[in-house]
C-alpha cells in the first residue's frame, strides 16, 4: 500500500542565478511539479514550469515544460516505449528512451537513481531526452551513472567528459546536493 505524501523542496543553482521550487507528491503515482526562475549559464532569463507524471515505480507517463515568459510549451506522452508530442505526433527519435532530464531541475537526476539497478559500483550508460533551457528544445543524449554508496551516485557527462559529480540523495532518492550544479536549501 502506498501512503499519500506531499513535500516541497527548494534547490539553488550553484553555477548560475536560479532557484527551483519543486512539489513532490506520492499517492497512486508520483507527480513532480516545479517552477524554476533565473538566468541560464548563457545569461538568458527564464521562468519555466514543469510537470511530470510518473507511475509508483518511477516510469514516466507524461512530461510538460512551459515557459512563463512567452508561449513556448513542450509536452511528451509516453505510450509503451514510444513518445508523442501534444499533437499526438510520434517522436521516433526518442523511441526506446525511458528517462527525461530537465536541465533546470535536479529532480530529473532522481529518475535514473530510482530506476536503475546498480550492481555494486558498476557504471551504467543511459539514454535520456534532454531539455536544453537555452534553446527550449529536446535532444537525445547519453549520461553515465554509478553507485558510490547508498546515498551517493556518480554522474558523468558524455558530452563534457571532464564533468563528473557525486550526487547526494536523501532516503527517498531525491537530490540534496549536486556539486557544481544544485544544492537543496
Amino acid at each position: 500500500m502506498v501512503m499519500d505524501k506531499k513535500r516541497m523542496i527548494v534547490w539553488q543553482a550553484l553555477s548560475w542565478p536560479s532557484t527551483v521550487v519543486h512539489t513532490h507528491t506520492v499517492d497512486k503515482g508520483i507527480n513532480g511539479y516545479g517552477l524554476a526562475v533565473g538566468k541560464t549559464d548563457r545569461d538568458i532569463p527564464f521562468a519555466i514550469e514543469y510537470d511530470m507524471e510518473l507511475t509508483i515505480g518511477w516510469d514516466i507517463k507524461e512530461v510538460s515544460i512551459k515557459s512563463l515568459l512567452d508561449d513556448r510549451f513542450i509536452k511528451l506522452v509516453r505510450k509503451s516505449k514510444q513518445w508523442y508530442d501534444s499533437s499526438d505526433k510520434h517522436l521516433t527519435e526518442f523511441d526506446g528512451v525511458e528517462l527525461v532530464d530537465i536541465s533546470i531541475s535536479p529532480f530529473t537526476n532522481t529518475l535514473p537513481i530510482r530506476r536503475l539497478k546498480f550492481d555494486g559500483e558498476k557504471t551504467q550508460k543511459v539514454d535520456v531526452i534532454y531539455f536544453d533551457e537555452n534553446k527550449f528544445s529536446l535532444s537525445r543524449l547519453q549520461q553515465i551513472y554509478s553507485k558510490v554508496s547508498e546515498q551517493t551516485y556518480r554522474y558523468e557527462d558524455i558530452i563534457l567528459p571532464d564533468f563528473v559529480s557525486d550526487i547526494t540523495v536523501d532516503d527517498e532518492g531525491l537530490v540534496t546536493d549536486f556539486p557544481k550544479m544544485f544544492k537543496r536549501i
